[in-house]
């Protein structure tokens, strides 16, 4: 059965990479949640996916333009639904955690903020080449996806360079042969977004080894039944 991972917890329900969208998700039957990681004015790492605060935050600043305090003031206009710190994130969810931190310069705080909390031995860090490539520097042993836009794969050079555990390729991009591609390097397949029952049955046909979900719901009873 492949693992089944929240896109930024649960979004259709709860607004993305909010503790109480992370938290449904695993409500929902996701083994692992990914969220986005960027860093405030003050350097601590927070969870925001857009490269400004105005979608869902009403703020037309970039994160590196606002204090913590500042942009832990914001607040959904209907929820009162917050932007979390990591640290929070990786006190408060108990699930495996898949880190898609958007600036190399965050890596080492990231990692701090992971192994103070316990969380690091269970994160895998997914992404861009620009990123990893500094993980995988930083982090010898750590788990990385390497995210990329099929069907081809990437080139061994960079293969090379960051040394990924797994590809996520996205899945209107993803063919049977990437996958099979990926196997013979030794690589384990993901793939994103998968948000219905025939889309989860296609995944499983080819051995994907984690799911990306948007719609948690929609296929846990496909994936669920292929274990059952």
């Amino acid at each position: 059965m492949p693992i089944l991972v929240g896109h930024r917890g649960a979004p259709l329900r709860r607004t993305e990479n909010t503790i109480p969208s992370l938290l449904l998700a695993a409500e929902l039957g996701a083994d692992a949640v990914e969220f986005d990681v960027r860093a405030s004015a003050d350097g601590h790492p927070i969870l925001l996916h857009d490269r400004t605060l105005q979608r869902f935050w009403n703020d037309p600043r970039m994160p590196g333009a606002a204090s913590l305090a500042e942009i832990q003031a914001l607040r959904t206009e209907v929820t009162g639904e917050r932007i979390p710190t990591l640290a929070e994130v990786a006190e408060v969810v108990a699930l495996r955690l898949v880190v898609d931190n958007k600036n190399p310069d965050l890596v080492p705080t990231v990692a701090a903020e992971l192994r103070a909390a316990g969380a690091l031995e269970r994160s895998w860090f997914i992404g861009e080449p620009e990123v990893l490539t500094v993980v995988r520097a930083h982090q010898p042993e750590a788990e990385i996806v390497l995210s990329w836009v099929g069907p081809d794969l990437p080139p061994d050079t960079l293969l090379d360079a960051v040394r990924p555990q797994a590809l996520n390729l996205r899945w209107d991009s993803l063919t049977e042969e990437s996958v099979e591609r990926a196997a013979a390097r030794g690589l384990r397949m993901w793939t994103y977004c998968v948000d219905d029952a025939q889309a989860a049955a296609q995944a499983l046909a080819w051995g994907i080894a984690a799911v990306i979900s948007n719609d948690l719901p929609a296929v846990t009873p496909v994936l669920a039944g292929a274990s059952a």
